[in-house]
């Protein structure tokens, strides 16, 4: 995935002055998350926070751990298998490569880092160039998808009539592990089929869907102002912009061009919310017809 995956040790969390590190840090919008591990790791925090400090420093501290988990702290759903923290971390990441694992006892660069004060901004690099395909593209935004409820995809070109477009939508889909995850897709009208190919192609996709999956379709028109030529997939808690959108090529050697995709900046995920949000009027465009859904 395009996110960067950090482990670091609740022991390793003491101060004000930790917190800031991290929130400086973090980010889906800075391409690096923190793992919620273990899953009791903002409660672990938060105890060790309460004996350590006291007064406005500590309410200080409490709100930054609280912006922490409501927007840097992610689960990947990894197991915890062991009493200490390095034991657990180290079985886990034997099992699925963490980025860097942050712990007092640990020595061993570049992965194994024994604090957050030897993190160096190269540890913050992320890979950015991905080919076009379809795994690949869905593999860069499998950090925001895993615990995603609702994934919003805005692509003038991706067309259901197209091989490509439906097997990125369906390795997007694969990758979603919440019970119900609604899919939203906002395609441009112009230069499409005609309806009646691509509702047939929608309902040809609603048989390969992940049952889990609702697939809104929403084609749209722009009247010209070029709103909709951007490419680009955000949930709830951050975004991904695509330069060259998410259809897999039809030629195999198109396949291994490399593509850029980065994190969406907080502002644009903000007006990218409003402007694709299903329960307002549309400014920025119209659409063409009713939204076409996968479940009435």
């Amino acid at each position: 995935m395009l996110h960067l995956e950090f482990a670091i040790a609740p022991s390793q969390i003491n101060s004000l002055t930790d917190l800031m590190v991290l929130e400086a840090r973090m980010g889906y919008e800075k391409g690096a998350v923190l793992s919620r591990f273990p899953k009791s790791w903002f409660k672990e925090v938060s105890q060790r926070l309460n004996s350590e400090l006291d007064g406005t420093t500590l309410t200080r501290a409490i709100e930054k751990l609280r912006d922490l988990q409501s927007s840097k702290l992610v689960s990947f759903g990894r197991d915890y298998e062991g009493d200490a923290w390095v034991e657990a971390a180290k079985k886990s990441h034997d099992v699925s490569q963490f980025h860097r694992l942050v712990e007092e006892s640990l020595d061993e660069s570049p992965v194994f880092v024994s604090s957050l004060m030897d993190l160096s901004d190269a540890d913050f690099m992320y890979a950015s160039r991905y080919n076009r395909e379809a795994e690949s593209l869905a593999s860069a935004a499998s950090g925001l998808l895993f615990g995603a409820e609702k994934v919003t995809i805005y692509d003038p070109y991706i067309c259901a009539t197209k091989p490509g477009s439906r097997k990125t939508l369906l390795e997007l889909m694969k990758v979603c592990e919440k019970g119900e995850v609604e899919f939203h897709v906002f395609s441009e009208e112009d230069r499409k089929p005609p309806w009646v190919q691509t509702e047939q192609a929608l309902v040809a996709l609603k048989g390969q869907m992940p049952e889990n999956i609702k697939l809104y379709w929403y084609c749209a028109d722009d009247g010209g102002s070029g709103f909709l030529h951007s490419r680009g997939l955000f949930t709830a808690k951050g975004g991904l912009i695509y330069d060259r959108g998410f259809s897999e090529p039809a030629a195999i050697e198109q396949r291994q061009e490399l593509t850029d995709i980065i994190p969406m900046p907080n502002d644009l995920l903000q007006v990218n919310a409003k402007s694709y949000n299903t329960s307002l009027q549309y400014e920025d465009f119209n659409l063409v017809r009713g939204v076409w859904t996968s479940h009435p």
